[in-house]
């Protein structure tokens, strides 16, 4: 289904005049391997205000003196991990890919989604049933949410005077992907992006016949479209792209992974590597 820009931009838009109210607490950068404190770097837990009276917390890993520097925003998979997914080592990366950035001259910001890490309450993180069409419209307003608060941590981040206004990037996996595409296309303050293990599904019927809820298939399906990334990758013209798949994914399988590749629009680059979902090699 075709679905006018203009509605998709006026479906994720907020008022950015929305006092941001930020809080911040310093942390020590230690290297998981030695436990000894990372020379030349410093962290913050930072907290600012979203949209629907929502808080974000983000963690800030950057340079402990000078700047601007660039900054990216590495937004998480599906983990009840949250940030923290960014921030821990891994075997093929003991040093976590934010410590690696910062040492590199990047403030690397790893925020929790709405309903993940920090941010989880009780049963906010349905996935659509059969017999629980409200979670329908909440996966919907959590998709939306998770996208405006990515725009409102751009909104912090001009604010920091670490922060380089016109070098911001974007870092998304998995449902990091997910979110960020509708982000990137619509606000245009992110400048790059880097795309791990995305992709689209065909559309599978969740409301399904022989079910009291079988006539919300059509909504199913809009609220599908509204929020998939291949709705938004041929709005991305204006950024350059890096977007890497898995050639043994059974989660985002090679299809999907195929089909969100193929509508990105230009400039884009497309990478393969031979590993599953979560195999994303150091390199």
């Amino acid at each position: 289904m075709a679905i006018d820009e203009a509605l998709l931009r006026h479906l994720y838009a907020y008022d950015r005049t929305l006092p941001l109210v930020p809080t911040s607490e310093v942390d020590p950068v230690t290297d998981p391997r030695t436990r000894q404190t990372v020379p030349g770097l410093r962290r913050e837990r930072v907290t600012f205000a979203s949209t629907h009276d929502e808080r974000v917390l983000a963690t800030l890993t950057m340079p402990a003196t000078g700047g601007p520097y660039p900054a990216v925003i590495m937004q998480h998979g599906s983990t009840p991990s949250g940030r923290h997914q960014m921030t821990t080592p891994t075997p093929a990366l003991p040093q976590p890919l934010s410590v690696q950035w910062a040492l590199s001259g990047f403030v690397a910001v790893t925020v929790d989604a709405y309903g993940f890490g920090s941010r989880e309450r009780a049963d906010n993180r349905g996935r659509l049933t059969p017999t629980r069409p409200d979670l329908m419209y909440r996966t919907r307003d959590a998709r939306i949410q998770g996208v405006q608060d990515l725009m409102r941590t751009i909104d912090y981040l001009l604010t920091r005077p670490e922060v380089r206004a016109d070098a911001i990037g974007y870092h998304g996996v998995s449902m990091g992907c997910r979110l960020g595409v509708p982000l990137i296309a619509l606000d245009h303050r992110v400048k790059a992006a880097s795309l791990f293990v995305g992709g689209t599904a065909a559309y599978s019927r969740f409301v399904v016949e022989g079910t009291p809820f079988a006539g919300l298939a059509e909504e199913e399906q809009r609220i599908f479209d509204l929020t998939d990334p291949i709705t938004f990758a041929p709005l991305t013209a204006h950024i350059p792209k890096f977007i890497a798949n898995g050639l043994k994914d059974t989660l985002v399988t090679p299809e999907g992974g195929q089909r969100l590749q193929a509508a990105f629009a230009e400039p884009k680059s497309l990478h393969w590597f031979d590993g599953n979902h979560g195999d994303s090699p150091a390199a």
